[in-house]
């Protein structure tokens, strides 16, 4: 398990430095996204610069590309706003108290669609801001309707 956390954040540090091209990114409110990496039933998400990098883990997501419904994970830093009493897996493996829920929904039937997400810090209560994100496609921000 350690070795496949690993290389989970060799890929983030790669999909960052630029050096790797990932199939799926995504222009959000908070930032560029990509699908980084699976991990058996789990997709990986990684976002943030590369001085400060996180990582979403979504179960359910991985190997499913069309009719994409809602999913739930955690998202983890090395450093956030609130520091949680648990940790989690984040970056490379290592544990963090920097965490929290994340529910990501797909708005489009088809490939690639847009998504929103719900997020807290910790256990505690959803934040009223929602993720928004919208697909690059060949470099580029996709404008897709409903």
């Amino acid at each position: 398990m350690k070795q496949v956390l690993k290389t989970v954040g060799l890929s983030v540090l790669l999909a960052f430095a630029g050096q790797a091209v990932a199939d799926e990114a995504w222009d959000t409110n908070v930032g560029r996204i990509v699908y980084a990496d699976e991990i058996g039933p789990t997709a990986v998400f990684a976002y943030g610069p590369k001085e400060d990098p996180g990582v979403m883990y979504l179960l359910g997501l991985a190997k499913v590309y069309q009719n994409r419904g809602t999913y739930d994970g955690y998202w983890a830093k090395e450093k956030s706003k609130q520091e949680c009493s648990t940790e989690r897996p984040g970056i490379y493996g290592k544990m963090t108290r920097y965490w929290g829920r994340v529910q990501v929904k797909f708005i489009d039937k088809s490939f690639p669609s847009r998504w929103e997400a719900i997020w807290s810090y910790c256990e505690d209560a959803k934040q009223d801001m929602k993720i928004t994100a919208t697909p690059q496609v060949a470099g580029q921000t996709a404008t897709t309707t409903k």
